[in-house]
């Protein structure tokens, strides 16, 4: 009976020790998925900055305006509308990453899926979208053409 029972205690033991490691490892993977967020937000901060030095807020807001009222716009203003618009998808191609990671709730991502349909039926948009859909993370570029093709 005491075998019986010491073989119990070390298939207990055994089964503990393993539950163990699979808990570890999954603190592991989530503590390396929210070092890559965390590193994934900060280059996209660094980003952001990058583009609003080139933007004019002024004529942005302006332009966005005109685009409203069926204005065309000069040179200047779709210049400044296609950084706009740049540095717009740069954030939603960084919300989409942390989504697919599974920091964002589906309902989050679906919201901002919503405003970047209604975003490519602008012409602006769609031609930002034409010219500088490389820039982004392929995952995020199959996203929107998806978006496109719906």
């Amino acid at each position: 009976m005491n075998s019986k029972f010491r073989n119990i205690i070390e298939i207990i033991s055994v089964f503990a020790i393993v539950l163990s490691l699979i808990f570890l490892a999954l603190e592991v993977k989530q503590s390396n998925q929210l070092a890559k967020a965390t590193i994934r937000q900060a280059l996209n901060e660094t980003d952001m900055e990058v583009y609003k030095v080139q933007m004019d807020e002024d004529v942005i807001t302006k332009a966005l305006y005109k685009i409203k009222k069926n204005i065309p716009l000069d040179d200047y203003e779709a210049y400044q509308v296609n950084e706009f618009q740049t540095f717009n998808f740069r954030d939603f191609d960084n919300s989409f990453y942390q989504y697919r990671i599974g920091l964002f709730e589906e309902n989050v991502w679906l919201a901002y899926r919503r405003i970047i349909k209604s975003l490519l039926k602008d012409q602006y948009v769609a031609i930002m979208w034409k010219n500088s859909s490389h820039q982004f993370n392929f995952e995020f570029q199959e996203e929107v053409n998806t978006i496109l093709n719906e």
